[in-house]
């Protein structure tokens, strides 16, 4: 079985199958390091706007308030974290994965009004269900700055 790893930083834009991979992703695996530097890793929704990745602190029900999330304060102390897309399928010629390395910041509905509704319209359009949901009060920004990909070298990435 040949495969492919590609690593590039971000000076190097992301190129076109892999936005187009990235767009059509579902979902995601958000990586962040508590203060103790031990690994916690999440499934989430997000969106790409080509430059950010934002993952939203919605209106779900949650045990705690959005600021008390692991991820969010994993952020407000190291604000390094890792974003995987990936697919898997039995048919392991067709595995791949994108990571992107990243840093995270959280914003906030006081500081960046307009910004959050654009992502609330992001969102609806990928995942209807924020129509009705709502986006929440903040949400999680990351600026990647670097990224590696990997897929069976006998199978061309597409996702489905």
């Amino acid at each position: 079985m040949s495969s492919c790893l590609f690593s590039y930083n971000l000076g190097t834009l992301i190129d076109r199958r892999a936005k187009d991979i990235i767009t059509r992703a579902r979902v995601a695996r958000l990586a962040t390091v508590d203060c103790y530097n031990q690994p916690y890793v999440i499934p989430v929704v997000f969106v790409f706007d080509g430059a950010y990745f934002f993952i939203p602190l919605d209106r779900k029900t949650k045990t705690v308030t959005p600021g008390e999330l692991r991820r969010v304060k994993n952020i407000e102390k190291n604000a390094q974290v890792a974003l995987i897309i990936d697919k898997y399928t039995e048919a392991w010629e067709k595995l791949w994965f994108i990571m992107i390395m990243g840093q995270a910041g959280i914003i906030e509905n006081k500081d960046q009004i307009a910004l959050l509704k654009e992502i609330h319209k992001m969102l609806i359009t990928k995942y209807p269900q924020y129509k009705s949901l709502g986006m929440g009060e903040s949400c999680i920004k990351i600026q990647p700055l670097k990224v590696t990909s990997w897929k069976n070298a006998m199978d061309t990435v597409q996702h489905q």
